[in-house]
């Protein structure tokens, strides 16, 4: 392992939506000092939001990128790819990378992102599940839709709705698994929920909302959910989509203060000086009380 340490002004560590809007912002006021990004993948950046579209075929890796290289060049960026952080000191202003790198830091955004959530259902582990997060993801579920026939998709959420459209658009039989009463219920009220499972309906999409898996059976090739109440929805394919949680275990020890997400002031500033924090990482107010919550939509994070 290399034990360089490098030296720069401005930090941001994650390189998708909310450290590319702090990117931008950034070189508006100032177009001069060192800015360098971290990014977890060996890809150029790319939103999360699209990759089932990736997933279906109806695009293709390379056309979901949001920036290319000659984007970082003309911000005068140091752009890391392939490179996680795995400690923040934020006395001595150093961020340790995954290769043993220490950049040296005057300010530091913490825009990490967020994993996916795989739940504790028996059997889960026995079977070759999918998750949907990174493009590696999204074009391993890809490459597995050719030979699959019925798709079983955990959780109603954004994600498991979004690929849920994309996968029955290709051709496969698809049965959404929700435990909530209701698809999209982060997003949604009951009514306008109503419309988007009609609408899934009648595309051929199987909702089984109020419904918890209690195990998952495997068996070649298709394997088999057991439902609460004794029912069962076999499939082929499995995409477990049941949510996110931020991606910030590295903080541990660290003097951020952290809850569910970082705890972050109105203008996204942490407990530590000159740290902030913005996208899934964030737990802040909303405009709608004064209790902190961890945000996880785009516009958000931008």
């Amino acid at each position: 392992m290399t034990r360089s340490t490098h030296e720069t002004h401005y930090l941001i560590a994650g390189a998708s939506h909310a450290a590319l809007a702090a990117l931008h912002a950034i070189r508006l006021v100032d177009d001069e000092r060192i800015l360098t990004v971290i990014a977890k993948d060996d890809s150029l950046p790319y939103s999360p939001t699209v990759l089932p579209y990736v997933a279906s075929g109806r695009s293709t890796p390379a056309s979901v990128l949001l920036r290319d290289d000659r984007y970082f060049a003309d911000h005068k960026v140091n752009f890391l790819r392939g490179r996680r952080v795995t400690a923040v000191s934020t006395t001595e202003r150093v961020a340790t990378l995954c290769d043993g790198t220490r950049i040296r830091f005057e300010k530091l955004l913490v825009a990490t992102g967020a994993r996916p959530v795989v739940p504790a259902i028996p059997g889960l582990a026995d079977v070759g599940f999918h998750v949907l997060r990174t493009l590696e993801d999204a074009t391993r579920l890809r490459d597995c839709l050719s030979g699959a026939r019925h798709a079983v998709v955990l959780g109603g959420g954004l994600i498991g709705m979004h690929a849920a459209e994309n996968l029955c658009k290709s051709g496969v039989r698809v049965t959404v698994i929700e435990m909530q009463a209701q698809v999209l219920p982060a997003y949604f009220d009951a009514d306008a929920a109503a419309l988007i499972e009609r609408a899934f309906a009648e595309a051929g999409v199987a909702l089984l909302t109020g419904s918890r898996v209690e195990r998952i059976i495997a068996g070649t090739p298709e394997f088999s959910a057991e439902i609460a109440g004794g029912a069962r929805s076999a499939g082929d394919l499995l995409l477990v989509g049941a949510g996110v949680v931020p991606v910030i275990d590295y903080l541990e020890g660290s003097d951020i203060a952290i809850d569910r997400g970082i705890l972050a002031d109105d203008v996204m500033p942490t407990s530590a000086a000159n740290v902030w924090a913005a996208g899934d990482v964030a737990q802040a107010r909303d405009f709608y009380g004064s209790a902190p919550v961890v945000g996880g939509i785009l516009p958000d994070a931008v």
